[in-house]
């Protein structure tokens, strides 16, 4: 079977594919830069922040029954303010929390034959992947501070974001790859 001469002659030009691969390339190199890996950074920080602002000002109006470092929250918006402390801490730590599966396997007395490394290794994996937790953490923090702004104003987002760069709790986020050391320390504080 012959082929016509016009098969052995046509070629699609190049420099259209070779423009796209540039530019997909591009793209790549820009979503991986530095400049976007320090606003994820920033975004996991900010997330961490939110997470310690929350747990240690519910701690502390727990114990006191008074915000001990009060952004501007008046008498009446107390209550409607603890209210969304409380919602945003369930959702940060919905994985984590005391009646997590984590914390489920973890205090289960079933398993207290097995070593406290490989109990604790089998119940942190109980949590998503370190990206989808990320992720997860950002999304959480960015809704936080939106209902901040729609609830109470921009002014108590802006003081709250002041306070929660200094404010220190012993809960953590889980927000890094653990070694053994700190998987034990993690699960111990978030499930006792």
């Amino acid at each position: 079977m012959t082929r016509p001469a016009s098969f052995l002659t046509y070629s699609k030009p190049l420099i259209p594919w070779f423009f796209l691969c540039v530019k997909v390339t591009a793209l790549g190199l820009l979503l991986s830069s530095p400049a976007n890996s320090q606003s994820a950074q920033a975004g996991i920080e900010s997330a961490r922040q939110s997470f310690t602002y929350i747990t240690s000002t519910l701690n502390a109006f727990n114990s006191t029954g008074r915000l001990v470092k009060n952004p501007g929250i008046d008498g009446a918006d107390l209550e409607a303010f603890i209210d969304v402390l409380d919602i945003y801490r369930e959702q940060f730590s919905s994985s984590f929390n005391l009646d997590s599966s984590m914390c489920q396997f973890y205090l289960d007395s079933e398993n207290a034959r097995m070593s406290l490394e490989e109990k604790a290794k089998i119940a942190f994996s109980f949590l998503a992947d370190l990206t989808s937790r990320l992720d997860r953490f950002e999304g959480v923090d960015a809704d936080f501070q939106k209902t901040l702004e729609v609830e109470f104003g921009s002014l108590i987002l802006e003081q709250i974001r002041r306070q929660k760069l200094t404010v220190v709790s012993h809960q953590q986020l889980p927000t890094s790859d653990f070694g053994e050391a700190a998987v034990i320390t993690f699960i111990d504080s978030a499930c006792s």
